[in-house]
């Protein structure tokens, strides 16, 4: 098997290979973060992945906001935990009503400035569209959906009495308790990194129409964003729920865990 850049028949080869575990699919199909352990030497360079789940396609260096949300998701490197588009969509509308203290900042894709802001609101919002069974192009992709649109709906029904903040606070209770769950298994912030190639190694914007080139040397300030992150949500520097958060989000049974 031949793995050259581009070549299709190739990569359809090995995932078939990967499928079946044969020969180097064997090792692949165990994910690249135990590939590159197995393989040892420079492969864990080339293993890009969170957490170990391996990254997709979105370009952190460019889609800041993506940077953060593949960085702090509780699962690894997953783009729908946060799905945090309004940027990228050029969503207005959403940006306004939603952050209007970071407004225009938070509309530029390579901004880092309130990315936090804006994945700490999706990451909420992601849980309570997964709790519910809805579908995220109606919510946190474009916001056809906001909470309050969904609260009217569940309000409906006998015993459901809810608002847009109550249900953002209950996605804040399912992002705090998975988080609780990974401190006990021992993450902290050294886990929600990035790989180095997008700290360090600088990406090239072009424009789509021109070719020329818009933006050049392009890296993740991760730790800034990290940083501001777990202040407005009310996290250690380690990344770790503090007891007065678990305690305002009615989880003060976790204090004993931290």
């Amino acid at each position: 098997l031949s793995l050259e850049w581009g070549d299709e028949q190739s990569i359809l080869g090995l995932i078939e290979r990967i499928a079946y575990r044969r020969g180097l699919g064997d090792l692949l199909a165990q994910g690249v973060r135990s590939a590159a352990l197995k393989l040892g030497k420079e492969a864990k360079k080339y293993a890009l992945h969170v957490k170990g789940l391996e990254m997709p396609m979105q370009e952190p260096r460019i889609c800041k906001g993506m940077a953060l949300g593949h960085s702090t998701s509780n699962r690894g490197a997953d783009h729908l935990y946060a799905l945090p588009t309004i940027d990228l969509a050029g969503n207005v509308e959403a940006a306004e009503k939603l952050f209007p203290q970071c407004m225009p900042e938070i509309l530029e894709p390579t901004n880092e400035t309130f990315k936090p802001d804006m994945v700490v609101y999706t990451e909420a919002y992601c849980a309570v569209s997964d709790a519910l069974g809805v579908c995220k192009f109606s919510t946190t992709e474009n916001f056809a959906l906001y909470p309050e649109d969904i609260a009217r709906g569940l309000s409906e029904l006998p015993g459901y009495n809810h608002s847009g903040e109550s249900l953002i606070r209950a996605g804040e209770r399912i992002v705090n308790l998975e988080r609780m769950y990974n401190h006990r298994l021992g993450l902290n912030r050294r886990d929600d990194q990035l790989p180095d190639r997008f700290l360090g190694e600088g990406a090239t914007v072009y424009n789509m129409d021109s070719g020329e080139v818009v933006k050049e040397g392009l890296v993740v300030d991760l730790e800034y964003m990290l940083d501001r992150y777990y202040s407005l949500r009310e996290w250690d520097q380690q990344g770790i729920p503090t007891s007065s958060k678990l305690k305002s989000l009615d989880l003060a049974d976790l204090i004993k865990d931290l």
